[in-house]
């Protein structure tokens, strides 16, 4: 909200917000998700949170050309996980990256990995 001043006057303002899988609600009310079980109080509810707001943006800024996108990098080797995740920091960044970067034709109100579209 206090950024969004400055974002209405850049050239091609973009929001690129760093979600996760985990906080798929139509992904973790499936029964068959093998990640479920991940679905705890704190973490995955923060990021459903922030699925949600990036999408409200999303609506919100649809006619200034902000795109406003919400991407997850995967299961990234960082503190958080004891560095145990599967993925690099630099292979986690490029998704984001290229979606920061979207000329005024990309998407926006999307939430996405590298390989695809996540359901909200």
């Amino acid at each position: 909200q206090a950024m969004l001043p400055l974002l209405r006057e850049a050239p091609a303002a973009r929001i690129v917000n760093v979600s996760s899988g985990s906080g798929s609600l139509t992904l973790n009310a499936d029964p068959t998700n093998s990640h479920r079980e991940m679905f705890g109080a704190v973490y995955s509810p923060s990021k459903t949170a922030l699925n949600a707001i990036t999408l409200a943006f999303a609506i919100e800024l649809e006619s200034t050309g902000i795109k406003v996108n919400a991407v997850c990098p995967g299961f990234t080797a960082t503190y958080l996980n004891n560095f145990e995740g599967t993925g690099t920091v630099e292979q986690a960044a490029r998704h984001p990256v290229r979606l920061a970067l979207l000329d005024e034709d990309g998407p926006t109100g999307t939430f996405s990995n590298e390989r695809r579209q996540l359901p909200w």
